[in-house]
């Protein structure tokens, strides 16, 4: 376990990922821990296994998987949010002057809702390259202003009820605001988030679930077999239709 301590609070950094889980599904609407297969919502909570309908947090590290969690999810898109939780059930559960990092999963409309935030901000971007003179790559500059925008926006992930052609479920809505000059801890949690991040690209790996990265990879490759095939196909076609010698 690593201890990051900045303006007197704690964060801490679990060798095993803090990982939590929206529960879409009619009954439920909330981020989970742990095995809750066989439990309903009611059950889960007198078990302490869920944390509340949202959660507020400094974000840490963004990325994009394709995962697999058979049988409702074959290769699928999946974003992977890491932060540190600021105000809700993921937050309460330490003391006032301190949280952990901690990382979700959100997919389909809770991931298109996601995306469609960070093309805002990419439009911005662009704007803004444009406006300066357009110097340097465009790329690169979109990424330090993402990063700019991580580390001075607190993230708000909460359970929105919707109705579909299946009936009843719930989305993860993502929105954004200022933080609280006043709020030491929000403050304190954005200076801990830039440091992660870029910890994380130094090769720390403090945003990385072995679990995942193994699934991802498999995957990917699973994705990879079928063009693999018909390579190989194809090649055994051209050499059978060579004239032999």
């Amino acid at each position: 376990m690593n201890v990051i301590t900045i303006d007197s609070f704690a964060f801490r950094i679990p060798k095993i990922p803090a990982r939590y889980r929206p529960n879409c599904s009619k009954e439920w609407g909330l981020f989970v821990t742990g095995d809750t297969k066989k439990l309903n919502c009611s059950q889960a909570e007198k078990a302490g296994l869920t944390r509340g309908n949202f959660v507020e947090m400094a974000l840490c590290w963004v990325t994009q998987k394709t995962l697999t969690f058979e049988p409702n999810y074959i290769n699928e898109e999946f974003t992977e949010i890491w932060g540190i939780p600021v105000a809700g059930e993921m937050k309460t559960q330490f003391n006032e002057k301190a949280s952990e990092l901690s990382t979700f999963l959100v997919h389909r409309q809770s991931k298109d809702k996601m995306a469609g935030l960070i093309e805002v901000f990419s439009r911005e971007a662009f704007n803004q390259w444009v406006a300066e003179g357009m110097k340097g790559d465009l790329n690169e500059y979109a990424i330090a202003k993402a990063a700019e925008t991580y580390f001075s926006k607190i993230f708000r992930f909460e359970m929105i009820q919707t109705e579909g052609s299946y009936g009843i479920y719930f989305f993860v809505q993502t929105t954004c605001r200022e933080p609280n000059p006043e709020n030491k801890l929000e403050m304190a949690a954005l200076k801990t988030a830039k440091q992660i991040y870029e910890s994380q690209n130094e090769g720390l790996a403090f945003c990385t679930d072995p679990r995942l990265e193994e699934n991802h990879a498999n995957s990917m490759a699973s994705l990879a077999m079928p063009e693999e095939a018909a390579q190989l196909s194809s090649a055994k076609n051209t050499k059978a239709l060579k004239p032999k010698v």
